[in-house]
């Protein structure tokens, strides 16, 4: 389990840029593996610069994009928190209370570690990963993404943009592409294949044993 943070800082304007690799576990969307996440600078039809963020995530779309100005914080915390019903977790519990095997439970517990971008207007946040990482990788990530994104922000500001959140009309401006993710290697993609038939089995298992008998 990693995130792997690219060394890249800043895009061809000088605005910040944080990308980073990292793995997900079997329940994250498009399941076990790498996946690739990139947020950035980017202005909209008006000129009005935007905070965006592009990956594959649970809730939202791909990319989403709010205005930079209104970015407040950042917030990590579990996809048990953000995912999961009290209900479904009930639900779960007990079928995997009817396993002995360790495996169940291990496979049945939802890990991930995700990151919010929480905005001043109230807007629902922006789920901007769902990563199979330790706590302190999550921290690091935290740390560069408020250090690039809030604690810079007038600087940069000031500096590119006249102090106003808009991108001048008379300076070109080149889009920002994230790169994609390295390949998952073929052994890997097996093993993933594996994984996923053993929990639909014990999940098949387990609700035969909750309900037939």
């Amino acid at each position: 389990m990693a995130i792997r943070l690219d060394a890249e800082t800043v895009d061809g304007q000088g605005l910040p840029v944080v990308t980073w690799e990292e793995d997900r576990n079997l329940f994250a969307p498009g399941g076990s593996g790498r996946a690739r996440v990139s947020c950035f600078i980017r202005p909209d039809s008006a000129g009005v610069l935007q905070f965006v963020s592009a990956g594959l995530v649970r809730q939202g779309p791909f990319e989403e994009a709010r205005p930079w100005a209104l970015l407040k914080s950042f917030e990590k915390g579990t996809a048990e928190q953000h995912y999961y019903a009290a209900a479904d977790r009930v639900l779960l519990d007990a079928l995997v209370s009817k396993s002995k095997s360790g495996a169940a439970r291990l496979l049945a517990h939802d890990g991930a570690q995700v990151m919010l971008a929480n905005f001043t207007d109230e807007s629902v946040a922006i789920h901007l990963n769902c990563a199979d990482a330790l706590p302190v990788e999550m921290a690091r990530l935290h740390d560069q993404l408020h250090r690039e994104f809030i604690s810079k922000r007038l600087s940069v500001v000031a500096e590119r943009c006249d102090g106003e959140f808009v991108w001048p009309k008379d300076r070109p401006f080149v889009a920002y592409t994230p790169p994609v993710a390295a390949p998952l290697p073929r052994w890997k993609a097996r093993l993933v294949d594996l994984a996923i038939f053993v929990v639909l089995g014990l999940t098949g298992w387990g609700l035969y044993e909750l309900l037939l008998r």
